[in-house]
């Protein structure tokens, strides 16, 4: 009994630690969203000191600690991040927070520690991402059909989004692509580096010319969650890959997609209930002012969730019919149900 009890006290105290560290994280992105910088600075030091090893959070302090102008302080961390095998090198390279430093002679060593990082992991991505076929509809007696790029969320895979979007490719007479993010995660897979997924985008969009005769012209990349941040993104560093994009319920970060052209059209769909819905005004207000087109449709009672039921399927049908058919001078808001702007 006094074993039972000891593993159960245990069990709980692991409990309570993950909770909190998820209470952490969390903190940190409000903290850093709204611009309290020195506090969002505190939150990843404490996230630090409990996991020394974690390069990604090694990353983020000293992000933050280059943003308040603490090059010397940053750099220690940042080191560490590569010694501990960090390979996000668009991190590296994109990240405006890192521009009081982008110049030192150490910071760019570090660079090039990180590339070469990043050159190891891609291989082994890009040997394993060919051999995958991701779950697939081309529709019959369509030429040059026009087609649906669809990555999923963390701990999903492409079967969902294939679910979702299937009955609307099908009334469009679009080509539908989900593919699986390969790199595990939970019960499904996650899109863990940029450079990979961004990569793999480019790679299905060959393949689907080669294979289905897809217009290479009308490809629409959607994205649930953290794949709508890769779609977020996408749309403003590779615009010339893409008709536009649908970003689901993601969660928009205007330090890592800096762009010297004009963003891909937008249809930036969320939930009334959805706790990033705040950060798709900033998305719309960023792409608008780079030149680009940008819609937000805030929809009624939904969560962090895919649209789903009939209701579900007329949002997506008419985010993609907005995408195939918008025109440069829309720029609008369209709350759902009397819901304001986020």
């Amino acid at each position: 009994m006094l074993r039972f009890m000891v593993l159960m006290i245990a069990l709980c105290v692991g409990d309570l630690l993950a909770q909190s560290d998820q209470v952490l994280v969390d903190q940190f992105d409000r903290q850093y969203a709204s611009g309290r910088y020195t506090l969002a600075l505190e939150t990843a030091e404490e996230i630090v000191r409990r996991y020394p090893d974690s390069a990604w959070w090694r990353f983020n302090t000293g992000a933050v600690l280059a943003r308040l102008d603490r090059g010397d302080e940053a750099m220690v961390h940042l080191s560490k991040c590569a010694q501990l095998g960090f390979s996000g090198i668009q991190s590296f390279e994109q990240n405006t927070d890192l521009d009081p430093i982008r110049e030192r002679e150490d910071f760019k060593g570090v660079v090039e520690e990180v590339r070469a990082n990043a050159e190891k992991r891609m291989g082994e991505f890009q040997r394993e991402a060919l051999q995958h076929r991701p779950k697939t509809f081309v529709p019959e007696g369509v030429e040059s059909p026009a087609m649906i790029i669809a990555l999923h969320g963390t701990g999903m895979d492409g079967g969902s989004m294939f679910d979702a979007l299937l009955p609307v490719a099908e009334e469009l007479g679009m080509v539908l692509i989900c593919p699986d993010g390969i790199r595990p995660s939970g019960d499904g897979f996650s899109w863990t580096y940029r450079d990979e997924s961004e990569w793999f985008v480019e790679h299905l969009i060959g393949r689907a010319g080669a294979e289905h005769r897809v217009d290479a012209q009308r490809v629409i990349l959607v994205g649930f969650s953290q794949g709508a941040n890769i779609a977020l993104i996408m749309g403003q560093t590779r615009p010339e890959l893409i008709l536009g994009t649908v970003p689901i319920c993601g969660h928009y970060e205007q330090q890592v997609a800096k762009s010297n052209s004009s963003p891909a059209p937008c249809y930036l769909l969320t939930g009334s209930l959805d706790p990033w819905k705040h950060t798709y005004g900033l998305a719309k207000r960023a792409f608008v002012a780079a030149g680009g087109v940008a819609k937000v449709r805030l929809v009624s009672g939904m969560r962090h969730e895919l649209p789903s039921g009939r209701s579900g399927e007329r949002e997506l049908l008419r985010a993609m019919r907005w995408v195939l058919e918008q025109k440069k001078t829309d720029n609008e808001i369209e709350p759902g149900s009397g819901q304001e702007e986020p």
